[in-house]
């Protein structure tokens, strides 16, 4: 993909982030006039949370609105991953050989994906992260700061895996999970 001039960025108070040298122009909530107003056609969603994120492209593509990826200049993403054309792939991750990236997905900074994993719609994979090989992350699953999944895992669908958690055992979807190794909170602690 070829490089994109940025008009601007909408943020949740307006304030947006200092030292991008990108401008604000507006809120969350005024995007439908931000669009309007600076015809733009082409949008990098690059909300953290899964359902906002999910919910906004949805709207975005709806209204006739192109979403794209984002590629930091300082990713490193095998020739041989397919990565979803919305993905957003922040300074310092890795995505493997034959990884699979799928919509909406954020690889957030320093986070690594290694081979043959299969990262589904509008997961969230959270900076530092280490992803082992031949793993599989379902839908709407986030993984927290500095998590680590070790290899041939299953994280289940909108499962919550916390931040430095170390993951030893399948995930069942919509299971939240803490600690090292991990082991779930939202049944009384029994593993995964």
């Amino acid at each position: 993909m070829g490089e994109t001039d940025v008009v601007g960025a909408l943020s949740a108070d307006g304030s947006g982030v200092e030292g991008l040298g990108i401008p604000v122009l507006g809120t969350d909530q005024e995007i439908k006039k931000v669009t309007y107003s600076h015809t733009v056609t082409t949008f990098c969603v690059a909300i953290g949370d899964n359902f906002t994120r999910r919910r906004v492209t949805q709207s975005l593509t709806k209204s006739g609105r192109t979403v794209t990826q984002a590629v930091s200049r300082f990713a490193m993403v095998s020739n041989t991953a397919l990565v979803s054309p919305d993905a957003q792939l922040l300074a310092g991750s890795v995505v493997n050989a034959s990884t699979e990236i799928g919509d909406g997905v954020i690889v957030n900074t320093n986070a690594s994906v290694d081979h043959d994993c299969r990262i589904g719609e509008y997961v969230h994979i959270g900076p530092g992260v280490a992803i082992g090989g031949n793993v599989a992350i379902e839908e709407m699953a986030f993984v927290g700061l500095g998590a680590r999944v070790i290899p041939g895992l299953t994280i289940g669908a909108g499962a919550i895996i916390g931040a430095g958690a170390v993951v030893i055992r399948d995930v069942p979807p919509g299971a939240t999970v803490v600690g090292v190794p991990a082991r779930r909170i939202d049944d009384g602690g029994a593993p995964p």
